[in-house]
């Protein structure tokens, strides 16, 4: 009787551990300083290790384990830690990582974060090959980009664009676009494989990035000591069936106690592709790229570093435009030093940085496939710009509810080039010109300006989740051109460097708790009139065939924008909204003025066409975005965005050139264990508000599917597979360009690839 029932109590014992052992956990990681929920943590059982998950924008997780297994969990920005897991809604704390201040615009510190801020890092998108950098963005709610060609595309935010968009390199040094058709824009001068997120502030507010009209994107790229001590290593590549698309990227880091370094190189080779209705279109390029990184840590808290990049660019297409690219060279350097406790209490941060684009367009020469229109016409325009700047900021916290930042931060932007085009052949009789007419134009006309800033922050926890931020930015920005344009000067008299003093400001308040948060922030944000808008004479730089003239004496622009902001979660639903409005004063926008008479010095044939000039007009816009997310099983993720932006021009009376539809995107992910699936829908609405001073027409909507999927056999291996288009739709972007200079498709809108394959394979120790 004994016996039978020791047997009974081993078997319901044995029981009830096999039962305890398999569970569910639904859990929580968070800051461990601010207790605020971690998004993208990556938890990974190191009993299983093929048993993973990553937490959500609440820092919520599910994972199935066995009791007492342990786990690992990593972020890019904290410091590793392994628990042991005992019940099954853990929370779990992580502590940041000792990173630098100028790396760092979104963290889980609500003291340290900026309002309406957001972090991207999308792997998705890491198994499919991005363009350039501008493609990170396709998806993320309220951003649309505007393409010229595969390597000319450009994000914008809301009604902001070109330089409206504050866009920076880990915090403060920037690349200036050398060609004034924008054929080398901030995004293309990067490895898009390097950055490892993209943070993202929604408007004016924060002054400590420059100066910033309107939202500032500051692109993170990958440092050798984010790696960790010891050697590691990488070497990737994909493939892509519509243009034969081929990348291949690899790198080499070491980290041993003071010293920190690393070598990466990538080569991209993408050729013309095949958009939904079957037409050719003309995208292809050849992109080499290299960088350097050491980084030198005397002791603990002080840190040296140097970062270099370059990169060059071959027989690049440009559908949109009327000259291709045979060359386009660029190069960045960035120096720096940080210090914590460099006073007490007070960390202190030096930057400084220098960059050059070499930059060469033509409609035939040095070209594998001139223009319909060369030899007919010969035109040639090698260009650069020289970009330098630096930052010095002090931090300073001064108790534990109290965070402040001052500093001081210098932009000089030069530029110059000249086009020449000759003219062989008579475009109007088609008889040969002899001898052929010679034509020299000046494009920035050795224009240069300087932006001389200086900041104040202040971040105060006013109580237990209640935070108040408030800063002041000014600036002295100091313009000039040494030799302008006789027609320039002809216009507007005697040609004068303009100096110009502007003041910005922001100040927000949030709140933010377990389940939800809220933002409310007012920001006033002044840009200055760019080189292009002051100083360009007689060039087609904008989507269709008229010339544009600067204006010297243009008026700073202003962006007043009041944004507020709600997240909430309910259990598995999450839900959130943003609502912004914004009124432009000074408005800088290029407006047609028959009174300039059509002019000439283009490189295509056609019709006398009145030039615009740029003016200052007053304009608004409002919108919002909207988002929804929630698990419907414990490996399947349901998520959903929309977003809209109306803007208006007051001056003119209609609405505001070259702002996007409507747009929303639906998704299912479903990961489990070492594989996960994303199929993703976008709808966009077709766009009914448009310029009619700026030529622009209403475009009809689309609807597109993507499907991608990764495996990941070990920590070492990931292996991807996409199919973008599944459809096969025939479908363009309302921002996108129209064919220019193509023989029959001149004036058809650029549509984008159809069904396209993609495979992708990488391997990192």
């Amino acid at each position: 009787m004994q016996n039978k029932f020791i047997i009974i109590i081993f078997l319901l014992a044995t029981a009830f551990s096999l039962r305890a052992q398999n569970m569910e956990v639904s859990g929580t990681v968070r800051d461990a300083e601010s207790h605020l929920p971690v998004a993208g943590a990556r938890l990974t059982d190191l009993n299983q290790p093929g048993r993973q998950a990553v937490t959500d924008i609440d820092g919520f997780f599910r994972l199935k384990i066995n009791r007492g297994d342990s786990v690992r969990i990593t972020h890019p920005d904290y410091i590793a830690k392994v628990v042991r897991i005992t019940s099954a809604h853990p929370v779990i704390e992580i502590r940041h990582k000792a990173v630098m201040l100028h790396q760092v615009i979104v963290t889980a510190d609500p003291l340290r974060d900026a309002v309406h801020s957001v972090s991207i890092n999308d792997r998705a998108k890491q198994i499919s090959q991005p363009r350039n950098v501008a493609d990170l963005f396709a998806d993320v709610p309220g951003f649309s980009i505007q393409k010229r060609s595969n390597t000319s595309m450009e994000p914008s935010l809301y009604a902001f664009k070109y330089e409206q968009m504050n866009v920076r390199y880990d915090g403060s040094s920037k690349v200036v676009n050398a060609c004034p058709n924008r054929m080398d824009p901030a995004t293309a001068h990067i490895i898009p494989e390097d950055v490892s997120k993209i943070e993202v502030i929604k408007g004016p507010f924060s002054v400590r990035f420059g100066q910033s009209f309107g939202a500032t994107v500051n692109m993170v790229t990958r440092k050798p000591r984010d790696y960790g001590p010891g050697f590691h290593g990488a070497i990737e590549g994909g493939y892509e069936t519509n243009g034969q698309n081929r990348v291949v990227r690899s790198e080499l880091v070491n980290v041993t106690g003071k010293w920190a370094y690393g070598v990466e190189g990538e080569y991209r080779k993408f050729g013309d592709y095949t958009d939904g209705s079957g037409v050719v279109t003309p995208a292809g390029f050849t992109t080499l790229s290299y960088s350097l990184k050491a980084g030198y840590m005397p002791r603990k808290g002080r840190h040296f570093y140097a970062h270099w990049h370059q990169k060059f660019g071959r027989d690049i297409k440009h559908a949109g435009l009327p000259m291709d690219s045979p060359v386009d060279d660029s190069y960045l350097i960035n120096l720096g030093y940080d210090a914590k406790e460099f006073l007490p209490k007070t960390d202190l941060s030096i930057k400084t940085y220098a960059s050059y684009v070499d930059h060469l367009m033509t409609n035939g020469y040095r070209l594998k496939e001139p223009r319909p229109n060369y030899p007919g016409i010969d035109a040639r325009t090698p260009v650069y710009s020289r970009t330098f700047g630096g930052k010095v900021e002090l931090t300073r916290r001064p108790d534990k509810n109290t965070l402040c930042y001052f500093g001081t931060d210098a932009d000089i932007i030069q530029r110059d080039g000249a086009k020449t085009v000759v003219v062989n052949v008579n475009p109007n009789t088609g008889q040969p010109m002899n001898p052929p007419v010679v034509k020299h134009f000046s494009v920035w006309q050795g224009a240069q300006i300087n932006d001389f800033g200086l900041y104040a922050e202040r971040h105060q926890k006013l109580s237990n989740g209640l935070y108040l931020s408030g800063g002041l930015r000014a600036d002295a920005v100091y313009g000039f051109a040494r030799h302008p344009d006789p027609g320039l000067v002809q216009i507007y008299g005697d040609i004068k460097p303009v100096t110009h003093f502007t003041l910005s400001g922001n100040i927000a308040l949030k709140y933010r708790h377990s389940d939800w948060q809220w933002e409310a922030a007012l920001g006033r944000g002044t840009r200055t009139p760019s080189m292009l808008e002051r100083y360009i004479y007689r060039f087609t730089v904008g989507e269709d065939a008229r010339q544009y003239i600067g204006n010297p004496y243009l008026k700073p622009e202003t962006n007043n924008q009041l944004q507020l902001g709600l997240r909430k979660r309910w259990n598995n639903l999450q839900a959130g909204a943003d609502l912004f409005a914004s009124y432009f004063q000074n408005y800088i926008t290029a407006v047609i003025n028959p009174s300039l008479g059509s002019g000439g010095g283009g490189c295509t044939a056609g019709p006398p066409m009145a030039p615009r000039q740029f003016q200052n007009v007053e304009a608004y816009q409002y919108g919002f975005t909207a988002l929804l997310a929630t698990y419907l099983t414990p490996e399947l993720r349901f998520h959903a965005d929309f977003s809209l932006t109306k803007a208006y021009n007051l001056s003119l009376d209609e609405p505001l050139a070259q702002v996007a539809p409507a747009t929303g995107h639906v998704g299912l992910k479903y990961q489990r264990g070492k594989y996960w699936f994303d199929l993703r829908s976008e709808l966009v609405a077709a766009q009914n508000d448009f310029s009619p001073s700026f030529g622009e027409t209403a475009t009809p909507g689309h609807v597109t599917y993507d499907f991608r999927a990764g495996w990941q056999p070990n920590k070492h291996l990931l292996v991807g597979a996409a199919v973008l288009n599944l459809t096969d739709a025939a479908y363009y972007n309302h921002l996108n360009f129209a064919f220019r200079n193509n023989g029959t498709l001149n004036g058809r809108r650029i549509y984008e690839p159809g069904r396209n394959f993609s495979f992708y394979l990488k391997y990192h120790f």
